[in-house]
């Protein structure tokens, strides 16, 4: 809590214990029956108003010493002593208030003399509550800012992770298409150049943009068909993949690299050579809600049909950027993988 409005919340607290103070005193009609506005601000006012002050004090030496550092780094009884100690200061201030201040304002609250016992007793109880009320503001700060850093821990906690997950994000891919592009250079193919081209848009996004916790989806896509292409370019052509998109992309946001797996998948374990079962990608877009879904055919002679690390990775971070947010099916069929996932884009 910053220190301005914590200072302006005390005052008005203050403000408002005064008030409350004032209706008491206009409500039990302390001047008699007839109510007088110049008895009342030139007596009552200013009474209650070193009452108060009185008061606002006794609390703040509790709230800023006494607990902090004497019952929080001490013992109980340590602190019980000191409140008592302070009150035995407090006892003479109010005992002067009670029988020459007052009075000299036209003020006396006991018919008779006050001694020191009765100071004493004057002063606990007139701030007994404010004992309590320290105790109560002082933990329930110390919890909020156990709250705020634990907090803190947690978003840095889950940043970290999300680092590390985008971190696994595509490297065997890189690696392929790397050796893909050298192919096509050694065959002095004039596809190259273009490849070299996307490679370098896909290094781009991945590095840049997918810094930022969300980015626009036109850019999501984008690097999603250069991935594609790159696929293609890589097969000579002889990879068949549809790649669909409906619905306007222009104003909506996603997380970086939340797509990638669910397609690097379909190409590590699916059929994309086989032109009447290539592998099918819609993504569908109205309004907030995005969605997308994948269908390939298996490819028997892999063993993993589980589609590895990846998937974890993906279902992780989607847990952590969209919780509550997302639903997300994944159904390997006998011969046939589906995704399928809806992503509510905000909230």
């Amino acid at each position: 809590m910053k220190r301005r409005l914590f200072f302006y919340l005390h005052i008005g607290y203050w403000l408002l214990v005064l008030m409350q103070v004032l209706l008491v005193a206009l409500g039990t009609g302390v001047l008699g029956t007839h109510f007088d506005w110049r008895l009342f601000l030139s007596i009552v006012l200013p009474v209650k108003a070193l009452q108060i002050a009185c008061s606002a004090l006794f609390f703040y030496i509790n709230y800023l010493l006494l607990i902090p550092y004497v019952l929080k780094k001490g013992t109980i009884l340590k602190y019980i002593l000191s409140l008592v100690g302070v009150i035995i200061v407090f006892s003479p201030l109010y005992y002067l208030m009670e029988q020459i201040v007052y009075p000299l304002i036209g003020w006396k609250s006991y018919d008779m003399d006050l001694d020191f016992f009765f100071a004493f007793i004057v002063a606990l109880g007139a701030n007994f509550l404010n004992i309590f009320l320290g105790l109560l503001l002082s933990y329930l700060m110390d919890w909020r800012t156990i709250r705020a850093e634990k907090e803190v821990v947690e978003k840095e906690h889950l940043k970290t992770e999300l680092a590390f997950l985008k971190s696994q994000v595509n490297p065997h891919y890189l690696f392929n298409t790397i050796n893909d592009i050298y192919s096509l250079t050694q065959q002095q193919s004039e596809e190259a150049p273009e490849a070299l081209l996307k490679l370098s848009e896909v290094l781009r996004y991945m590095l840049r943009e997918s810094d930022d916790p969300y980015v626009p989806l036109a850019n999501e896509i984008d690097y999603l068909n250069n991935v594609i292409d790159l696929q293609k370019i890589g097969q000579k052509g002889n990879s068949h993949i549809n790649f669909k998109v409906v619905g306007k992309i222009e104003h909506q946001k996603i997380a970086p690299l939340i797509l990638i797996n669910f397609i690097e998948n379909a190409f590590k374990h699916g059929v994309f050579k086989n032109s009447e079962n290539p592998i099918e990608i819609l993504v569908t877009i109205d309004h907030q809600a995005f969605h997308l879904h994948l269908r390939n055919k298996i490819n028997v002679a892999k063993k993993d049909r589980t589609g590895g690390i990846g998937l974890v990775n993906v279902q992780r971070r989607l847990a952590l950027i969209y919780p509550n947010r997302h639903k997300l099916l994944i159904d390997p069929q006998t011969d046939t993988f589906i995704v399928d996932l809806k992503i509510d884009l905000y909230d």
